[in-house]
Order: C-alpha cells, then structure tokens, then sequence
C-alpha cells in the first residue's frame, strides 16, 4: 500500500503529526472566582446586574468542564497550525483540524468581542502609583500590595459591605483574578479599578473594554514558540478555560475522560463557592480518545453573533491561502487524515497511541462498564 504523502497546499503543523512535548503550563486564571461570586451573592441585587451585564453567560458555563486542564490546553497548544493570522488558533486534533478565534471566544463565554472604542488602546498601561489614587484607595484601600484574593476574603467575611463596594470588588475579581491573569498571585490593576468607577450596568460601555481576552499565544517566531512549549514549564496568560470549553464542544469525546459524573450543572447551580474537584485528565486518556478512529471532530462550532459592531473581527487579519484552502476543504466537507499534514518539530519521541479494542457482541460485559474502569 502507498504511503500517503502530505498535502503541501495545507498549513504547516508546529510540531510534526504524533511528535508533541508534553510538559507543564502554568495558568493563572481561577475560574473558582466565578463560583466564589455567585455563591457569596447569591440572592442579591448586585449579582442579578452582574448576571445582567456581559459577564452573565460566565456563569451558565458548564461546571463539570470548568476546573481547567492543563494537559488538555497544551495538548491543544501542541497540536496546533503555523498560520498567518495571529489571532486564531488552529489545532489539530487526530488529522481533524478545529478553529479557536474570536467569534469562538465570544459564543462561549458570551463577552463582547466587537471593534475597540475610536482613541483606544489596548496595549496602554497605567503606571501611576495607585495609592495615589483617591478611587483606588476608596475602593482597594491603601495597602501596598492587595491581590485579588485579599478582595475575595473580603467580600466573603465583610458583613458590613456597602452594596456599592460588593458590586464593583466583584467586577474586579472576575476581570483581574479570572480574565485577565498574568502573574500567579493576580492583583486589582489601575485600568480595570478605574473602569469601576462610574458604572450604570448593564448596559455601560465602560465593562465592553476587557481587552485581548483573546489574545492568541503565538505572537514570538515560529521557533521560539516550539522551543517555549518543550520548556519543562510555560506560562499561559488570560483566560486559556475557553479554549479548553471550544475543545470539548470541537470534540464531544473529550468529555468522556473527565473524571466526574456526567450532569448538567452549570456554575449557577452549583450551591458550593468553587467548581467540582476531581481527579486531573492525564495525557494518556487524551492519547485514547486521539486513537478512536471513528472519532467525530467539529471543524466549526456554532457561532452564536453578538449585535456589536465589528463583532468577532480583527482588522489586521492577514491573507493566507494555506489557511484559506484548509477552508474550503472544511466548507466542502473534504475528510482530513493525520498523513495530510505538512512539516513541524520532529525532535521529540514519536507518541505510541493505545490500541482501541472492541469487545465481542456476544459477552455480556458493557461498553461503559469496560470505558470507565479503563
């Protein structure tokens, strides 16, 4: 039988078909936050603006696919395309590629993802002292170094919590503890506290400007990416849970290796302040779920628009006709095969995937029985 040779018209692959490191991310995010706040206001007016404002879809995410999975989202990383445009994130998932972008951001977590207000930027930075401050030391106070689960010990323990600090200490959280994280002990930022200022939720455009939640990971070469990856660890910033969510809705089998009970809880029905604990997915059942071959990927997931203008579009995408005819393939329904996929780092060991064995008819034993002791 003839090897089958790669289609050199597709995207290059960062690391070459079934070659992939496998180390550690270290994330930042704590999606627990977004139990935390529903949990400790639960029943308040200032929880019903928050679930009225842009952040509200955060809270009917899916708890069981919420404790995030660092193996996962590297897998993820691992696996993914050298494309032109910076701003989404193709992965390939056993020969089947997936899309992560903006529109894919916004239908899961429900924030705005619509073009940036004239004049601004959001690259700026305040590099003013914030004890100077006279809104930041309302608000935070004057120590020197609060972090955000300072504020979180405070909005469980204080009792005599004005309504106006709850509200907007909670904003906080979610945006400097859960969106928007980039060191490991997250702390209150100036521009984000600033925003709280005069707020008219839900409709102030002031909670619209949560900039590059979406922020793609590959903005360095091409090399200095594969070479940060093989690092025994690597720090993912922002909010990396969404391409973890895009994944399991991309392919429903990953669903399967959560070592959790099947529900559909989400993070508002949860009467706990955190999400589920249970066991970390290992690379090996990420592996087994890669060997099915009857597994089912969703190249495109349903995007659900937003009414904002420029919603879901960057205004600097480049042109890229690999990744264009990788489309075209996806639009007219062209299989994909892991042999398909051109170049990537050959240096690491070449991955020996599980042999996926079918029981005969005839024994009695379960399918799930034999899947859930595996």
């Amino acid at each position: 039988m003839q090897k089958l040779k790669p289609d050199n018209r597709l995207p290059q692959r960062l690391f070459a078909t079934d070659r992939y490191p496998c180390n550690r991310l270290n994330i930042y995010s704590k999606p627990d936050y977004i139990a935390f706040i529903r949990h400790v206001l639960r029943g308040t007016e200032e929880f019903e603006t928050i679930k009225a404002s842009c952040f509200g879809k955060l809270f009917d995410l899916p708890s069981r696919q919420c404790p995030v999975s660092c193996k996962l989202i590297h897998s993820m990383l691992t696996r993914q395309l050298v494309c032109a445009d910076k701003h989404t994130l193709w992965p390939v998932f056993a020969g089947h590629p997936f899309r992560f972008g903006l529109q894919e951001f916004g239908t899961i977590t429900g924030l705005p993802c619509g073009a940036f207000p004239p004049g601004y930027n959001p690259d700026m930075k305040c590099k003013s002292d914030p004890r100077k401050d006279a809104f930041w030391v309302r608000l935070i106070g004057k120590k020197r170094f609060t972090t955000i689960e300072d504020l979180r010990h405070q909005l469980a323990t204080d009792r005599n919590m004005t309504s106006w600090r709850r509200l907007r200490l909670a904003l906080i959280i979610i945006v400097d503890g859960v969106l928007i994280v980039h060191e490991q002990k997250p702390r209150p930022t100036l521009r984000f506290v600033k925003l709280v200022e005069h707020l008219e939720l839900p409709e102030d455009d002031h909670l619209h400007e949560t900039p590059q939640i979406c922020k793609k990971t590959r903005t360095t070469p091409t090399q200095v990416l594969v070479d940060e990856l093989k690092q025994e660890s690597y720090r993912l910033q922002g909010f990396p849970l969404a391409l973890q969510l895009v994944a399991f809705s991309a392919v429903p089998k990953l669903l399967s290796i959560i070592q959790a009970p099947f529900d559909s809880l989400t993070i508002m029905d949860l009467d706990v302040d955190h999400l589920p604990i249970y066991p970390s997915i290992a690379t090996q059942d990420i592996h087994g779920v890669e060997a099915d071959p009857k597994l089912a990927v969703t190249a495109l997931i349903p995007v659900e628009r937003q009414p904002q203008p420029g919603w879901g579009v960057w205004p600097d995408v480049c042109d890229d006709d690999r990744t264009e005819y990788m489309e075209q393939r996806i639009a007219d329904r062209q299989p994909f095969t892991k042999a398909m996929w051109p170049g990537g780092d050959a240096s690491e060991p070449f991955i020996t995937f599980p042999t996926i064995v079918e029981l005969p008819v005839s024994r009695k034993r379960s399918t799930r029985s034999r899947k859930t002791n595996g």
